[in-house]
């Protein structure tokens, strides 16, 4: 039976401002900042996911976090061994694997590992990565060399501490299905599974980055209504033999109830018919409203989704 769980980041809007710094593919630096307002606590998440999800494990997200000493953190931890709640996963956003530099590279590398350490600590079943920073401008058509040995290195610190590294489809040449077999079979599944976010390919993260940040208020049943998916469900089979975690990533739940772009039975369903009864994780990244009423929707229709004969484990 697939575990299904929440991710933090499904409810961002109530955890206080967020800040992204990054450096665009043209290698210029960019920040942007999200004023939301501080609702709650992250700590207090645990408790309210199982209570108004009904879920006994939740994913976390570490820029959520103000940094390795945030004392949130053991917070966190803490609640999370009072509510009864289990980490699924840890997503783990900072450094580029595929900088070529070694001394960038090394840093990069070392950040990682003190984040991956936090999170074991806690019991995180998993801990993810990303194949490269999303913005990198150091892609290449084939998986290079230094982002290889980065997660196989990264993995067998993952696997020593208990844990178990994925990396994601997260932007760049990663949003390639192909792209992404080649990587994953060159590092080897001893050291890294994938983590299969639904909503993480180019025919949708082109339309929600054109929007992300811009301040306009764009209907997303419109801007999203027009899209032919079908290279996302194929995307989706060609890397299920891979996956180990997926993300039900939702954009919009709409004021009928329809959750999307992604169809999300129709997704179930290719991963079933490749035997995937692994853990799901809900990802709502709409705006606006009310955030738990919407990752419940989510999680609603993943449930009927799941004891649909179709996609029944």
């Amino acid at each position: 039976m697939n575990t299904l769980s929440v991710s933090s980041y499904s409810l961002r809007e109530q955890f206080g401002p967020l800040v992204f710094d990054f450096v665009d593919p043209q290698g210029n630096p960019m920040h942007i900042e999200l004023p939301y307002p501080k609702l709650l606590n992250l700590s207090e998440f645990p408790a309210r996911a199982r209570d108004i999800f009904g879920v006994d494990a939740i994913e976390a997200v570490a820029f959520q976090f103000a940094g390795l000493d945030d004392p949130e953190i053991d917070l966190f931890g803490a609640a999370l061994a009072a509510s009864g709640v289990r980490l699924v996963n840890a997503a783990i956003d900072v450094g580029d694997l595929l900088e070529p530099d070694a001394d960038k590279r090394a840093a990069d590398i070392k950040l990682i590992k003190q984040w991956i350490e936090r999170f074991t600590a806690m019991g995180s079943q998993f801990v993810r990565v990303n194949p490269g920073s999303p913005f990198s401008n150091h892609n290449e058509a084939t998986p290079p060399a230094q982002l290889i040995d980065g997660l196989g290195e990264v993995g067998a610190f993952a696997n020593q501490h208990g844990s178990r590294l994925l990396v994601e489809n997260h932007g760049g040449p990663s949003a390639d299905p192909v792209w992404m077999r080649q990587l994953l079979n060159a590092v080897g599944r001893d050291a890294c599974g994938l983590l299969l976010d639904l909503g993480n390919f180019e025919v949708v993260t082109s339309h929600a980055m054109s929007n992300f940040g811009s301040g306009e208020q764009v209907d997303p049943v419109e801007l999203y209504s027009s899209l032919d998916l079908t290279t996302v469900y194929d995307a989706i089979d060609a890397l299920a033999d891979h996956t180990e975690l997926v993300s039900l990533k939702a954009i919009y739940v709409s004021e009928d109830g329809v959750v999307g772009p992604v169809d999300l039975p129709r997704a179930l369903g290719i991963l079933a018919s490749h035997g995937y009864a692994g853990p799901l994780s809900v990802e709502y990244e709409g705006t606006g409203g009310d955030p738990w009423a919407k990752s419940a929707r989510v999680l609603e229709v993943a449930k009927s989704a799941l004891a649909a004969p179709h996609t029944a484990q």
